[in-house]
Order: structure tokens, then C-alpha cells, then sequence
């Protein structure tokens, strides 16, 4: 990063602590300050974020999507403590999301971390997650839990990431927009919102398609969201919801070597081009849930899912390189809550969770973009049953709360390609997750927190499916990865400055690390890697001085080694994790006055290594965007033009990270600085 950007982000610093800003976990993200407490539903238990026992945060955004691009989920997590977003402008690998390093690893989709959209699983039974089916101008919020989480949400819980979609309405509306912008982008919406005494149903349709920054990198989708509430009575609610996707390309440019990205950034990978690397997916999901609560002692909900997904991507090698999945997955869970004591109060709940996964997966020769002979063939079932019970015990100013969990996973792999024998095979990845936590007031604003809790990860199918023996089946040299976390947390929640910092210590084993083979270049296999420990720190301070201006800025120190580490071309112990920066700095400011909306961003990204060897290392960053928009009011109808600066510095960075690739391969650079704009009507 060149020294001008520094003395930008310097002043910038200095003019954000001079204005005003809120506590992450308290805030309307965009929006106005809210002082009342914050009730989250993502730990299970609906209380205030002052009293959680959790490192929590969330975000509203009820009151701006209006003005917001609706093009990178990333928008919707940042200023998050501990959370790193890479990999926003390659849709076909989709977003990389890490969560105190949970998720750092993956190669394409979400690992290791939860999510849930509208309290229903959007990370399949095995742990694979996406975004790509949830049209992002239907967020109203996200809560996101930080660190090991199993006792909650089971397999592949580091993390939780809760995205709620509206379900409340004030009055019927239609509305629509386009936005426009650099490399081609289009978005196209039209949503709608109708309700009577006990029923809504909202939709949101849309249509986004771009030709991306760098050649061979275009992007196209088409979907669908619904959600149908009905209230049966003051106590008892039903949600429906539906999804449908239809995303016919997106390209994958490539990770290219340094040296050609100091050439000619914007160009893909000679190999993406030549194999005709790409992706298609179409997806249709279903959801219900149902809450019911008898009395202010008795609470009950339960939800049930379905979903189908059909998926075919051509991969920049030959052998195996384009692949079928059909993919049929679906689930039901339950709690049950209970409310007693006298002096001391207790919140037991007990629940379970059941979901069940199939993959149908076909690999063929892929002859420079055209499919040719088959080269695997075989069925892919993931099984998931949990239970968990856990108590929360208040008592005067402490809140305590334990629980303990039991997770039984089957995997089985049914071989149909007899050319090579029959590898089929099974394996079971049963886990016990458990989790301690205090919560202690000082006073009317003060409080101190500590928590212990545990999480694993399963290799997902497509992991497991990746055998370097060349052959079907399972590569059974794989395990669960494991993990502890311990930390310390003090919130302190005044009118004007409010703070939050967080100390934690996360021990993990059989880490999944991605790494590359000569005999099979471009093609990703997986490892376990020891043992790591994961330090860090977390901070939140804001300062609210003015009636129009406001402030947040978070801090992440994120000291991650290998405690251990040993394979064949070396003894990485003692070295950092790759992937994630040591430092991360988020600062954001809004002004609102009158029909006026400002949101200025700028994230500082200190270096990274690329290779678990340490020798490769990705320089710092500054990035910067801004977005306006001003309301006008023409009898019922809300007119709001809008217009937004991403990488408002010119910043040459790396929007993607490939850990470990073969040959040098691990940069895909970020757009420069570019431009977008357009209109959103509402009436």
C-alpha cells in the first residue's frame, strides 16, 4: 500500500473519533442509534445482547437497503469483529467466510461456519453453505455468533451467521429498482407486500447479471423469495418460505502467479479460459416453522425443510473436470422451553435436530469445455442427528448458563463406476459438544462475560469425495476438526461511548487445510493438519456526539499458528496460519439529515501468508467506498436515486487468496476503483 493511502486512512481515523458511533452488537447498522437493549433469537434463547453469554452481533438493515448495491453479502457483514470476507467478485466460488478462522480454508462455498435463514438451516447437513439462492435486497438483519458454537447448531458451527428476512408489515406496498454499474452490472427488483388481520406475504423477485472485472469472470441469476406469516393468536405464529434460483453461468477466471498479475490484472487464467471454467445452478428450497408458546413458562417451535439443487461446473484440468451434482437435502428440529424457580430462575430447553443429505455426483472428462468419457459415478449420503439440553440460571446480577450435546453423523459413499473396482465405503463422525458461560452486571451499564465452548467440523462430501488415490469413494485418511474456545468479555453500555472487548483463546486439531498436486493440477484435496492455537482480541468502541453523524470502528488482532504441523515437504509448527491477516481495522461513518443518507466504509487489511510454508506473503491494503442517496416524495410514491464509490482510493489489492496453490497461483485481483447508481421507486 503506498504511503499517500496511509496518511488517508490516518486522517480518516482522526475525523472518526471525533464524531460519533454505537456498539456493533447494538446498532441500525445504517441507520439511526438505538440506546434500548437489542434482542438476538441466534443463541436459541431471546434476550439482550447485554446479557448474552456469547461474543454476538447485529446488524439492521430495514431502514437502507434502499441504498445499498445488493450485489456482495459482504456488505452485510462488515465491521464485524473476528469475521473476514474474501472472494466477493468470483461468483462462481462464491464468498469466503471466516470466523476467527473458521472457514479460512475453503476453496469454493462456506465452510466451517453456520447459516440460517429465517432460524432454518442454509449449511447443508455435511457443512457446505452458499448465499447464492437468497435474493439480498429480503435481508432485514443479520446476528451473527462468534466462535465455537456445536451446543446450538452442531456440525460445522465455528460460527453462526442468522439472516432474517421481513415478515412484519405496516401496510401494504409495491416497489421496484434497477442499479447499473461498471463491468456491465445490471439488477433488476421487484418486490411486493400484502396483509390482512392475521396474514402477510412478502416477495421479492430479481434478475442481476455483470460481466465482471477481469475476462472471463460474468455472472447471471435469476430468483425468487416468499414468506407467508400467519398468526393463529397472540401466542402462536406460522412462517412458510420459498426459494427458487436459477443461475445459468458464472465464470471462474482463475487464480494467476505474481508476475502476471503485475502485467494485466484484469486478464483470466490462459487454463479457465481454454477448459471453459464455469458453473450453473439451479436451486428450489421450502421451508415451515411454527412457534408456540402456552404461557409465560412454556415455549415451544419447530421447524422443517426441503430443498433440491442441481449443479454443473467445468474445472481448468482434463481428467474429472466437469462434474454433475444433483443434490436433494432436507431436515426437521424442535425445542422445547421451560421457565421456573423462585429466588433463582431457570430457562431449561431441550431440542434435536435431524437432517439427511444425497449427493448424486458424476465427474467426466472435460475436453477443453466439451464433456468426454466418465470418470466417476457415485452416491453421497450425509446424516445428521443431535440432541442438546442446556440451562440458563439466573440468580441477582449473574446469569449462568451450561449445556452439553451429542451428535451422531453416517457418511456412506455408494460407488456406480466399476472401471476402477468398487470403493465404496462408510464412516461415522459422531461428536459431544458442550459449552459454560457467565454473565455478570456490574452495574447499570457495565458487564463482564466468560465462556467455554467446543465445536467440530465435518469434511464435507465434495472434501471427501477429492481422493488423492486417483480412485472413487471416500479418502477415509480424513477427520473431524476439533476445537476449544475460551474467552473474556466487558461491555460497557453508556448513552455516548459505549465499548466492547473481547479476549479469546481457540484450540483446534485435525485442522482441513486445501493443497494442490502436480498429478492433478488445479484440483483441490484436503488434509489435516495437527493442531492450532488461535489468540485474539476483539474491539468495539463508539462515541455519539451529534444528531446526524455517526461513528462505528471495530479492531481484530487475530494471532493464529500451527501448533503442530508436520507433512512430507516440510515441518510447518510455529508458522501462521494462512489466510488470515494479523490485523483488521473497520471504520464506518453515516449522516442522515433529512431526505440525505451518507455511508462512508474503509477497511484496513494488514499482510498475509498465501502457504502454510510462510514464504509467500500478500502486502496490506486500504479500501474505501461510499454511498449517497437522497428521498423524494411525489404524493404515495418514495422515489430514492442513489449512487455509490467502491475502492474509492484506486487500491491495487487481491480480492481472493488461493491457500497453497500449485504453481504460484494465488492471486485473483479486485476491481480498481468503479462506479454504480440507480433508482428505487416504492409506493
Amino acid at each position: 500500500m503506498k504511503k499517500k493511502h496511509l496518511k488517508n486512512f490516518f486522517y480518516l481515523f482522526l475525523f472518526c473519533l471525533g464524531s460519533h458511533s454505537h456498539l456493533f452488537a447494538q446498532i441500525d447498522s445504517l441507520q439511526t442509534l438505538k440506546l434500548d437493549p437489542v434482542e438476538v433469537s441466534v443463541t436459541r434463547y431471546e434476550h439482550s445482547i447485554n446479557s448474552s453469554i456469547w461474543s454476538v452481533s447485529r446488524l439492521d438493515f430495514k431502514e437502507s437497503q434502499d441504498q445499498m448495491q445488493q450485489l456482495y453479502f459482504s456488505d452485510y457483514l462488515n465491521g464485524i469483529p473476528g469475521l473476514l470476507t474474501q472472494n466477493s467478485n468470483n461468483f462462481s466460488q462464491d464468498l469466503r467466510i471466516s470466523i476467527r478462522g473458521f472457514g479460512s480454508r475453503s476453496a469454493f462455498g462456506i465452510r466451517g461456519i453456520k447459516l440460517l435463514v429465517d432460524g432454518i438451516p442454509e449449511t447443508t447437513p455435511d457443512g457446505q453453505g452458499q448465499i447464492d439462492n437468497l435474493s439480498l435486497g429480503s435481508i432485514e438483519s443479520v446476528e451473527v455468533i462468534r466462535g465455537p458454537s456445536s451446543i446450538l447448531f452442531g456440525n460445522a458451527s465455528g460460527g453462526v451467521i442468522s439472516i432474517q428476512t421481513p415478515s412484519e408489515l405496516d401496510y401494504n406496498y409495491f416497489k421496484t429498482g434497477i442499479t447499473m454499474g461498471a463491468y456491465g452490472m445490471q439488477n433488476i427488483q421487484i418486490g411486493t407486500g400484502v396483509k390482512n388481520d392475521k396474514t402477510s406475504l412478502i416477495l421479492l423477485a430479481n434478475k442481476i447479471k455483470t460481466n465482471g472485472y477481469r475476462v472471463h469472470s460474468g455472472f447471471q441469476s435469476t430468483g425468487l423469495n416468499a414468506r407467508i406469516k400467519h398468526r393463529f393468536n397472540s401466542k402462536s405464529e406460522l412462517n412458510v418460505l420459498l426459494n427458487f434460483t436459477d443461475s445459468p453461468i458464472a465464470q471462474d477466471a482463475g487464480g494467476l502467479n505474481f508476475e502476471v498479475t503485475q502485467t494485466k490484472r484484469i486478464q483470466a487464467r490462459d487454463r479457465n479460459v481454454q477448459f471453459m471454467t464455469q458453473e450453473s445452478v439451479r436451486q428450489f428450497k421450502s421451508g415451515l416453522s411454527f412457534r408456540q408458546q402456552w404461557n409465560s413458562k412454556l415455549f415451544f417451535s419447530t421447524y422443517g425443510f426441503y430443498a433440491t439443487r442441481a449443479f454443473n461446473t467445468s474445472l481448468p484440468f482434463e481428467f474429472g473436470g466437469q462434474v454433475e451434482l444433483d443434490r436433494l437435502y432436507f431436515g426437521q428440529g424442535a425445542q422445547l422451553s421451560f421457565q421456573g424457580g423462585t429466588s433463582v430462575q431457570h430457562q431449561v430447553q431441550f431440542g434435536y435436530s435431524w437432517a439427511s443429505q444425497s449427493d448424486y455426483r458424476k465427474r467426466f472428462m472435460n475436453n477443453q469445455g466439451l464433456r468426454g468419457d466418465l470418470t466417476l459415478d457415485q452416491d453421497e449420503n450425509f446424516d445428521a442427528l443431535g440432541f442438546y439440553i442446556m440451562d440458563e440460571l439466573s440468580y441477582r446480577n449473574f446469569k449462568i448458563v451450561a449445556g452439553i450435546r451429542y451428535d451422531i453423523n453416517t457418511l456412506e459413499a455408494l460407488d456406480r463406476f466399476f472401471a476402477n473396482g468398487n470403493d465404496s465405503g462408510s464412516l461415522s463422525l459422531n461428536a459431544w459438544s458442550s459449552s459454560l458461560g457467565i454473565n455478570y452486571q456490574l452495574n447499570q451499564k457495565q458487564y463482564f462475560f466468560a465462556s467455554y465452548r467446543t465445536s467440530f467440523e465435518t469434511p464435507v462430501l465434495s472434501e471427501l469425495s477429492a481422493n488423492p488415490k486417483g480412485v472413487g469413494g471416500f479418502n477415509t485418511d480424513l477427520s473431524a476438526q476439533k476445537a476449544k474456545n475460551i474467552e473474556f468479555g466487558f461491555r460497557s453500555l453508556g448513552k455516548k461511548r459505549q465499548l466492547e472487548v473481547i479476549l479469546f483463546n481457540i484450540q483446534t486439531k485435525n485442522d482441513l487445510v486445501p493443497y494442490e498436486l502436480e498429478s492433478f493440477p488445479d484440483r483441490n484435496f484436503y488434509r489435516n493438519a495437527g493442531e492450532t492455537k488461535r489468540r485474539g482480541l476483539e474491539v468495539a468502541y463508539s462515541l455519539k456526539r451529534s444528531a446526524f453523524l455517526e461513528t462505528k470502528i471495530s479492531y481484530t488482532y487475530s494471532d493464529f499458528t500451527y501448533e503442530s504441523f508436520e507433512k512430507p515437504n516440510g515441518d510447518f509448527s510455529g508458522n501462521q496460519l494462512p489466510g488470515i491477516p494479523k490485523h483488521l481495522v473497520f471504520v464506518q461513518s453515516n449522516f442522515t439529515k433529512g431526505n440525505w443518507k451518507i455511508i462512508f466504509n474503509t477497511r484496513f487489511q494488514s499482510s498475509l501468508y498465501a502457504d502454510d510454508a510462510n514464504k509467500v506473503k500478500e502486502d496490506y491494503f486500504l479500501l474505501s467506498s461510499v454511498n449517497m442517496s437522497y428521498g423524494i416524495k411525489t404524493g404515495s410514491v418514495l422515489w430514492i436515486p442513489f449512487i455509490g464509490i467502491n475502492n474509492l482510493w484506486n487500491s491495487i489489492y487481491n480480492d481472493n487468496i488461493r491457500i497453497n496453490a500449485f504453481g504460484g497461483r494465488y492471486y485473483e485481483p479486485a476491481p480498481t476503483r468503479h462506479i454504480y447508481g440507480g433508482v428505487r421507486l416504492n409506493l
